[in-house]
């Protein structure tokens, strides 16, 4: 983990201020002890991306929420493939693998 000092080093296009407004907007959500912020890995790599987002493509800020939100919904997803790919190919979740049979099921028949 790293305070804020460490990580406004680690990104010097960034400012104290920018990292505090992205705490607000809840873009960033450190872990907070005492007075200080203290950073995951996560953390930082998220701050490079809103980075990436605001410098490279231009996202206002008005819009970033919805940008953020939206890659979180993806990664969401892209977990939740994940397990579905590894519940399918193996049978170590056999109530998991007749759930999704069933859903399956009715997909097909209700034509969804």
């Amino acid at each position: 983990m790293i305070t804020l000092e460490t990580l406004c080093l680690n990104l010097p296009e960034v400012t104290s201020a920018d990292i505090q407004s992205w705490i607000q907007n809840q873009w960033l959500k450190p872990e907070k002890k005492e007075d200080n912020y203290l950073f995951y890995e996560i953390d930082e790599a998220r701050a490079r991306l809103i980075l990436d987002l605001r410098d490279n493509l231009g996202i206002s800020e008005d819009a970033m929420s919805l940008v953020l939100n939206l890659i979180d919904q993806l990664y969401t997803t892209r977990r939740q493939m994940k397990y579905l790919c590894e519940v399918i190919s193996t049978d170590h979740y056999p109530d998991s693998r007749q759930k999704l049979r069933q859903l399956m099921d009715e997909f097909i028949i209700n034509g969804l």
